[in-house]
């Protein structure tokens, strides 16, 4: 049976570890991210290009019209399963880099703690 652990959550949305009772260790590891009515699962390297997406957004289009100014309007997030375009806002687009961000540090701050066998 799989369960939903809290790992993060903000205004914009909410992360869940997802743990398989049924195995004592899951070969691969995924993570739901749940914004709005949208739940994205996503590995631990899918989450990482997710950052790379969104850090990337800030530096605007770069088009001969914009002028390099910050016109971002939306974002994909590519999984194997779906391909899911965001619209943004400069408030959206905060909120997708720290729930992202709040999810990198506690899946590394669990590591830490499994690799020492602490807690």
């Amino acid at each position: 049976m799989y369960t939903l652990d809290p790992l993060y959550y903000n205004s914009t949305g909410t992360a869940y570890s997802i743990k398989n009772s049924d195995f004592e260790q899951e070969v691969k590891q995924k993570i739901q991210l749940q914004i709005g009515d949208i739940a994205i699962l996503m590995d631990i390297k899918e989450i990482e290009a997710f950052l790379t997406v969104i850090r990337s957004a800030r530096k605007g289009c770069q088009c001969g019209k914009c002028n390099g100014k910050n016109c971002y309007k939306t974002i994909k997030c590519n999984t194997p399963q779906a391909e899911i375009n965001f619209k943004l806002t400069p408030e959206i687009l905060d909120g997708l880099e720290e729930l992202v961000l709040g999810v990198l540090f506690h899946e590394e701050y669990n590591n830490i703690l499994l690799n020492n066998e602490i807690g």
